[in-house]
C-alpha cells in the first residue's frame, strides 16, 4: 500500500476508528494468547508493548522502524543488565546512575520526539536493577524477554494492519497519550516519583516488584499535568479498576482453562478499551492504564495460578497503592510549587 493509498484511508474517521479499535483487540489479544501459549515470561510484556505502540504509533511501522524499537529495546535491556551487573557491589553509586538516566530518559520523553525509544529505556531502568538485585539468577531472563516482547508486539501489529489497513488522523492518534510541556522540572518530579518506589523494593526485597513498577512507569509517563485533579482522580481509579478486572477475566477463566476461551474473552474485553481509546481525547489516557493494568494482572494471576484471596489481595492492594502515590505525587506537588509562586 503506497502514502497515497494511506492518506485516503485516514479521511474517513468513523470507518478508520472501528479499524483502529480492531487491530488493538487483535493486536494484543494475538501477543498475549501466543505468549502464554509458549510460556514466554513475563507474558503481559508483549500484549504491553502492543497496547503502547498501537497507541503511539500513528501508522503500520516500517521495516526499519521496527527495526529501530527492537535495536532500542535491546541497547536499553544490555545497559540496564549491564550496569547493575558491575555496580551490584556498591549499590549507592547504582541507584544514583539510575537516577540520572531515568531523569535523562522522562526529559526526553517530555519533548515528544523519541517517546517510545525513551520509554522503553524507562521500563529497562526500572525494572531490570530491581530483578538484578533481588533475584539475580532469574536477571539474565529478563533482557531476553523485554526483546523478546517487542519483536512480538512489532510482529503482532504488522499483521493486524494487513485487514484493517486504515489510519487515524494524526491529531486523533495522538490524542490517545497527551505529553506535558518539556521540563526539567516535571523530569525531576517524575524521576522522584519512580526511584523511591525502586528503592522501597529494593531494601524489602519483594519479588513481585516487576508488574508493580512497569505500571507505576507507565502511569508517570502518561499523566497529563495540565488536567490536574480531575485525570489523577480517574487514573487512580483505572489503575484500580484494572486490577479488579484482571481478577475477574482470571476467574472466569479458571472455569474454562484454555487457550481459546482465553483468546475470545481477552478479544471482547479489548474490543472496548479498543474503542474508547480510538475515540481519543482525555479518557483514553486513562483507558489505555485500565488496559496496561488488567493485562498485568492477568498474566501475574495465571502465572501464580489460582493461589488465597488474601495473597491476591495483597498484590492488588501493593498495585493500586504505588498508582495512586505516583498519580498523587505528580498533583500534589506541582499545585504546591503553583501555589508558592502566586503567594512570593
Amino acid at each position: 500500500m503506497n502514502m497515497r493509498a494511506i492518506g485516503l484511508d485516514a479521511c474517513d474517521p468513523v470507518e478508520a476508528r472501528v479499524h483502529a479499535t480492531l487491530r488493538f483487540a487483535s493486536g494484543v489479544t494475538a501477543a498475549f494468547v501466543l505468549c502464554e501459549a509458549l510460556k514466554w515470561w513475563p507474558t503481559f510484556m508483549a500484549p504491553v508493548f502492543a497496547a503502547i505502540l498501537l497507541t503511539n504509533l500513528p501508522a503500520r511501522p516500517s521495516m526499519k522502524i521496527a527495526l529501530v524499537l527492537t535495536l532500542t529495546m535491546a541497547l536499553a535491556a544490555i545497559f540496564a543488565y549491564g550496569i547493575s551487573s558491575l555496580l551490584r557491589g556498591t549499590p549507592t553509586m547504582l541507584f544514583g546512575l539510575i537516577a540520572l538516566c531515568v531523569f535523562l530518559a522522562f526529559q526526553a520523553m517530555l519533548g515528544g520526539r523519541v517517546r517510545v525509544p525513551a520509554l522503553l529505556l524507562l521500563i529497562s531502568l526500572s525494572t531490570i536493577p530491581v530483578v538484578v538485585m533481588i533475584a539475580p539468577a532469574q536477571a539474565g531472563i529478563l533482557p531476553t524477554a523485554m526483546v523478546r516482547g517487542i519483536a512480538l508486539a512489532l510482529l503482532a501489529i504488522g499483521c493486524v494492519y494487513l485487514p484493517w489497513p486504515q489510519t487515524l488522523p494524526r491529531a486523533a492518534a495522538s490524542a490517545a497519550v497527551p505529553t506535558a510541556p518539556p521540563s526539567i522540572a516535571t523530569a525531576l518530579l517524575s524521576t522522584a516519583i519512580v526511584m523511591p518506589l525502586m528503592l522501597v523494593y529494593l531494601l524489602f526485597g519483594l519479588a513481585d516488584a516487576l508488574p508493580v513498577i512497569v505500571t507505576t512507569v507507565l502511569l508517570v509517563a502518561t499523566f497529563d499535568l495540565q488536567r490536574g485533579r480531575l485525570q489523577a482522580g480517574a487514573m487512580i481509579l483505572g489503575n484500580f479498576a484494572g486490577g479488579i478486572l484482571g481478577l475477574l477475566m482470571h476467574s472466569l477463566l479458571l472455569t474454562q482453562p484454555n487457550l481459546v476461551f482465553l483468546a475470545l474473552l481477552l478479544f471482547v474485553v479489548l474490543l472496548g478499551f479498543g474503542q474508547r481509546i480510538a475515540a481519543g481525547g482525555p479518557a483514553a489516557a486513562v483507558a489505555l492504564i485500565t488496559c496496561n493494568s488488567m493485562l498485568i494482572i492477568l498474566s501475574s494471576a495465571i502465572a501464580a495460578g489460582p493461589g488465597s484471596l488474601s495473597v491476591w489481595l495483597t498484590r492488588l492492594f501493593q498495585f493500586a497503592l504505588a498508582g495512586a502515590f505516583a498519580v498523587g505525587m505528580m498533583t500534589l506537588v506541582p499545585q504546591r510549587t503553583a501555589t508558592r509562586t502566586t503567594a512570593s
